[in-house]
């Protein structure tokens, strides 16, 4: 259903590496220049928190663990975000850069020990969107989430 695990890999590295330009690009008022119900500042607080909770959640999938999160999932994560936001309240834009690269390189080098037998194994544990949940599916998601906001980023700038 999805990629080998090297190539989302790769996938991932590539999002990652085109968002980060962007975010470089902005000036100091494009980051905390409004997007909607969000600015690029609260997008970096949530990769931080995304990065650093999807290896959790890849970590209790191995174990067989509905990631704990998904209580959230229908709600569009709004209370897993909001929590971010306070988590990580910084303005400084380099700052936040340099903590979503840390997060992000902690988590490629736990998926990376990761068995390519393990990447799209179903250990019981359902996505609320009703599809086994697997470690392939939280790269992806994690992936599509960095495309999808660098392109609201670009859109309004």
């Amino acid at each position: 259903m999805f990629d080998p695990r090297d190539k989302q890999l790769a996938d991932l590295e590539t999002a990652y590496a085109a968002f980060m330009e962007t975010m470089q690009n902005l000036s100091a008022e494009g980051f905390l220049k409004s997007l909607g119900s969000w600015n690029s500042r609260d997008i970096a607080a949530h990769f931080i928190g995304w990065n650093r909770i999807t290896l959790v959640g890849c970590s209790e999938l191995r174990e067989g663990v509905e990631p704990f999160y998904f209580y959230d999932g229908t709600n569009d994560y709004r209370k897993i975000n909001t929590r971010f936001f306070e988590q990580f309240p910084s303005t400084n834009k380099n700052e936040l850069m340099l903590e979503i690269a840390s997060t992000k390189e902690a988590l490629v080098a736990y998926l990376k020990t990761i068995p390519e037998n393990e990447w799209e194994l179903d250990t019981g544990i359902v996505h609320y969107r009703k599809d086994p949940a697997t470690i392939a599916r939280c790269v992806d998601s994690l992936v599509r989430d960095y495309r999808k906001h660098r392109q609201e980023i670009i859109d309004e700038t």
